[in-house]
């Protein structure tokens, strides 16, 4: 056996290393304990031990779960009464009161605590009444603090009082012997009479390495164990050792003697080079002295070159001060025509038109001055009959306006009214096609060659040139993101095909001769295929811009999508299919066919039963193992249908791909008549399809024409959750939005069909795109605007979860999912309104705000009143909501979620950091408020004793009065890049969150908290936040609030404390684990 640095095995280390002193002295200082005894050695390891026990035992049992080692004590130590088992100690193989002693040496730390806990437990059980344990564990005030060792053998080791603590339940006698080195080894009492035999002034008690408890039920039994060992000669070899080391330092004194004569000879060298410096040196300054005669030569030489090119630029400038006067003859004809303006302006200037136009603006100011809140209202107004967009202009909205015009100052209000025009007047524009005319003149065309492309695009021809043509020319224009080669698989055409090479460079062209049909066509060319994929392409198509690289992007997403396709749309831009529906009859629906291709149900990532072959893409892997089209479809048909399905035997998913668009003539390849040519083959190949996959079609798949909601998006075994808030989640903007998209993101994660509604159903870019990435289908358009309830209606029995968020937004829907669903119903409140409100009235003390936290409190507790469940954000408002509604389930959900990546970010040191920092969207009235208590009652203070310090408030929609606080020590940013925003957190010390009011966790803090930069906040920062205190600075009011940004703002290690609790706290509150916790309580 070989020795591991741990267990002590016999022969194996050095004879007086210190380990096999401390092991035999253990087993030889209760030989005569053991004397006629049934023993148990628990941990045996190799047997050494139980060896010597069993010289005076009865009977000696060692076990030990090491097969091993078991196996090399049975053949090493052999005696009639020594026995050895493999087992472990957590349940030991033995009847109950068995042993008269159990021996445990250096076991317990080794193992975790409930299975030390076991261990107790199975020795009481198997140890007779009045039997005695002996267990031994290395001191960890002496083993492992003092030495500052970490044995990385250990799992749970124990301090004196907890070994006392851990043993004195179960056994009526606990007493003490202490194992340490003085000189000699000893084991003894802390008062041991071995002691007084030795001269030392040890505290064996307080020094012993080693703790040897025996433990009793009998109270009136002493036992005493006392040992010393002497280690021959060691004595002596430290005195050799100390002589050695004296002639060491001899040798040493002498060597320095000799580097101090070396110094002597290199100070003479040094010597020497000074003066052979000081030669040099006079050599050159004569050098010198040469060269300033050779400057002043040169010199004389470039003042008449200089001269010369004076006279040169004299005549240059002539010329040019002729041309500026003509340019001023020139300017003084443009003045005239200028003043000859002017005095036409004079004259409307004073015309009666203009003093009409004049009293017009007069009266428009008057009546709507710039800076009044009614213009706010006329231009709102404008905009809204401008883009048509009327729905906006409804009782809610008015009523929000005038409650705004009551609470907000004008820069504040003009703001929002900005932010929502632009927010409800952005509606994405309709699909829009590149489509060529089919050309009749061929220009030649050359294709980029790659040496390992991604894809291999397949396009089979058979004639049709002027199309092919078309299609190659649309891959060149659209095509520039992503490596690729093109196969053209020509089936022995006979028209101008036969001539392509001449027009078309860097393209492969597979003819052979041969006339396969179309399946075998593409089987045969995809032998020469060198992609990663391969994409089939029919030549009657014209691909649009983002076709292919959206296709890979799709397909490298996740390992278990084997084949994806492109949304197919007519020439004349109607849809012909977005992903195809197969029902268990084997016939097929083209999902959408003659609709509107920008409409919301067809524009979102989802799995299909299959996708129209005019554009699929499957992994060339994937193609080898199925073994291609299957040839029992000869000639054609019905093979894309087969492939899709023979994909998912192998365990693969089957995607459409709405962003990747292609224009399909169809008809062209094969006709529209079924009873002619190719076309034939269709119904004939439908019955060979049907008797293939049998079983999967009436297991899988739906009646057709039934439960078309499940149908096309194959989603019939998932649950369906439909979110609802204001509108698509613009998370780069504000905590709110961040918030909904991470819990969209973790509903896709755990398989949920999702799909989400935002109440102003605009389909606002990125962020609807994002979102239909994800697999989510977003409802946009005026149909579901005027609609929505007849949609809960037609579908509420495929809804399984409801998701609300916002007040003013659920309540509208909260009656419509109970009438028409039976889903639950989950209500989210990122933070209560009325608390919010109640706050802000308890600041500015305007009357509209308490009679406006009364309306909120009753919307809000109707809306809790009527959700089965209640998420909230924040331990405040989960205690208060749970007093006022004692039976209702109300969980405290994380309001952001950062992955592993996100939490290890690199952290800037304390020195290469400065400034102050505050983030925070301005459409948010708390952010407003606080930033104006910040510059005008906190930030003084501070510049008071930092006078370069800047602070940077850094969000959107900033109002015209806190841009204006721009200055040398105010930088103002507005919107911000996501990158941007890293940056900033990366460079600023302190980061400032000072609300007054408001309620829920707040986003700015929970962020900043995880990009490791201290805060200093107020109470209602950071409200909701569990054992914040410790983590951050909280201030109440302005002058402790400066105060502590000034002690921060110096102090590192201050600063580094919590710069590094930011990060524990971040991992235990708010991670994707700690929110499904949560989450799966009320979510299957």
């Amino acid at each position: 056996m070989d020795f591991t640095g741990e267990r002590f095995i016999p022969n194996v280390i050095e004879e007086d290393d210190e380990i096999k002193s401390e092991h035999l002295q253990r087993y030889q200082s209760i030989k005569d304990l053991v004397k006629g005894k049934v023993v148990l050695d628990a941990a045996c390891g190799e047997g050494y031990g139980s060896d010597i026990l069993a010289n005076q035992a009865q009977k000696i049992y060692g076990i030990d779960i090491d097969s091993e080692s078991i196996s090399h004590a049975e053949q090493k130590y052999i005696k009639p009464n020594l026995q050895f088992l493999t087992g472990s100690i957590d349940k030991l193989p033995f009847e109950d009161s068995f042993f008269d002693i159990i021996i445990s040496f250096e076991t317990i730390e080794h193992v975790e605590e409930y299975v030390q806990n076991l261990f107790l437990k199975e020795i009481k059980r198997v140890m007779k009444e009045d039997g005695i344990l002996i267990i031994s564990t290395p001191n960890k005030k002496i083993y492992t603090d003092e030495r500052k060792y970490k044995n990385p053998f250990h799992v749970k080791e124990f301090y004196e009082e907890e070994f006392y603590g851990f043993l004195k339940p179960h056994f009526n006698s606990v007493e003490f012997f202490y194992q340490l080195k003085e000189n000699v080894h000893v084991l003894s009492r802390k008062n041991g009479t071995i002691l007084n035999n030795l001269d030392s002034d040890a505290n064996i008690g307080d020094n012993g390495k080693y703790i040897i408890a025996i433990c009793s039920d009998l109270t009136d039994q002493e036992y005493n164990i006392n040992s010393v060992i002497i280690e021959n000669g060691k004595y002596k070899k430290s005195i050799n050792r100390i002589v050695t080391l004296q002639d060491e330092v001899e040798s040493r004194n002498n060597h320095i003697a000799f580097q101090d004569k070396e110094i002597l000879e290199k100070n003479s060298s040094i010597n020497l080079i000074e003066k052979e410096k000081n030669e040099y040196k006079i050599q050159l300054n004569n050098m010198i002295e040469e060269l300033e005669v050779v400057k002043k030569k040169e010199k004389n030489e470039y003042e008449i070159r200089f001269n010369n090119i004076i006279k040169e630029l004299e005549s240059v400038k002539k010329v040019e001060i002729d041309s500026l006067k003509n340019q001023i003859i020139q300017g003084e004809e443009q003045n005239e025509n200028l003043r000859e303006k002017e005095r036409m302006l004079n004259n409307i200037f004073e015309s009666d038109g203009w003093k009409i136009l004049l009293k017009y603006y007069k009266w428009r100011d008057k009546i709507l001055p710039s800076t009044g809140k009614s213009r706010l209202f006329v231009k709102l107004f404008k905009k809204i009959i401008v883009n048509r967009n009327f729905k906006l202009l409804n009782k809610e909205n008015v009523k929000k306006f005038i409650y705004y015009t009551k609470n907000q100052n004008f820069s504040m209000l003009e703001s929002r009214v900005d932010d929502y025009i632009e927010r409800n007047t952005s509606d994405a524009s309709e699909l829009k096609l590149a489509i060529t005319q089919i050309e009749q003149e061929y220009h030649q065309i050359t294709f980029k060659r790659y040496p390992s492309p991604t894809v291999s695009i397949v396009i089979p021809v058979y004639n049709q040139w002027d199309y092919t043509y078309s299609c190659l020319k649309s891959i060149l224009t659209n095509t520039d993101q992503v490596s690729y080669e093109i196969i053209i698989a020509d089936d022995m055409s006979t028209d101008e095909t036969t001539r392509i090479s001449e027009y078309v460079e860097n393209i492969k062209v597979v003819r052979d001769g041969e006339n396969r049909g179309f399946l075998l066509n593409c089987n045969n060319a995809t032998k020469y295929a060198e992609g990663k994929f391969i994409l089939f392409l029919n030549n009657d198509t014209q691909v649009q811009e983002g076709w292919l690289d959206s296709l890979v992007e799709l397909i490298e997403s996740d390992s278990q999508i084997g084949m994806v396709g492109s949304k197919l749309v007519y020439p004349d831009g109607r849809l012909q299919e977005a992903g195809g529906i197969i029902w268990n009859d084997a016939s097929g629906w083209n999902f959408g066919r003659l609709d509107d291709p920008a409409k919301s149900e067809y524009n979102y990532v989802k799995e299909v039963d299959y996708i129209s072959g005019a554009a699929i893409m499957i992994k060339k892997e994937l193609w080898e193992d199925i073994g291609g089209f299957d040839e029992r479809y000869v000639p054609a048909y019905y093979e894309d249908t087969d492939l899709a399905f023979e994909v998912r035997k192998h365990g693969y998913k089957v995607m459409y791909q709405p962003k990747s668009v292609v224009v399909h003539f169809e008809g062209i390849s094969h006709g529209t008549d079924e009873s002619s040519n190719i076309k034939k083959y269709q119904g004939k190949n439908k019955n060979v399809f049907v008797k293939k996959w049998e079983i999967e079609l009436q297991n899988f798949h739906l009646i057709n024409g039934k439960d078309v909601f499940w149908a096309r998006d194959r989603s019939r075994l998932s649950k369906t959750i439909v979110v609802v808030d204001h509108y698509v989640p613009h998370y780069d903007k504000d905590a709110g939005g961040r918030c909904t998209f991470q819990y969209l993101k973790l509903f896709r994660s755990l398989g949920f069909n999702v799909i989400f509604i935002g109440d102003n159903f605009y389909r606002h870019e990125p962020y609807t795109s994002e979102l239909q990435a994800l697999g989510i289908e977003v409802l946009y358009g005026n149909n579901y605007s005027k609609n929505i309830e007849q949609w809960f209606k037609e579908n509420g029995e495929y809804l399984d979860y409801v998701y609300l968020n916002r007040p003013h937004i659920a309540i509208k829907y909260i009656d419509m999912a109970r009438k028409h669903t039976q889903a639950k119903i989950i209500y989210f409140g990122l933070d209560l309104h009325y608390l919010r409100e109640l706050r802000n009235y308890e600041v500015e003390k305007n009357e509209e705000l308490l009679k406006s936290s009364k309306e909120w409190k009753k919307i809000e507790f109707d809306l809790f009143s009527k959700a089965d469940v209640i998420h909230v954000v924040g331990s405040y408002e989960q205690n208060l909501l749970q007093q006022e509604f004692p039976n209702k389930i109300i969980r405290n959900l994380p309001l952001f979620m950062f992955n592993d990546e996100e939490i290890d970010i690199e952290n800037k040191s304390f020195d290469s950091r400065e400034n102050i920092l505050f983030v925070g969207g301005f459409n948010h009235k708390p952010n407003y408020d606080g930033v104006l208590w910040f510059v005008n009652e906190i930030f003084p203070n501070i510049l008071s004793a930092k006078p370069n310090i800047k602070f940077y408030i850094v969000g959107s929609n900033p109002p015209n009065d806190i841009m204006a606080l721009n200055s040398k020590n105010i930088i103002v940013t507005g919107y911000v890049t996501e990158e941007k925003l890293m940056q900033y957190y990366s460079d600023c010390r302190i980061v400032v969150v000072p609300l007054r009011y408001g309620a829920g966790v707040k986003g700015k803090v929970v962020e900043a908290t995880s990009h490791h930069v201290p805060i200093v906040t107020t109470p209602i920062g950071s409200e909701g936040l569990i054992d914040f205190e410790q983590y951050s600075l909280i201030a109440k009011d302005s002058e402790e609030f400066s105060r502590m940004v000034i002690d921060l703002y110096d102090d590192i290690e201050m600063w580094t404390n919590l710069s590094m609790k930011s990060k524990d706290y971040i991992s235990k509150y708010f991670t994707t684990n700690a929110a499904l916790e949560q989450i799966k309580l009320d979510i299957n």
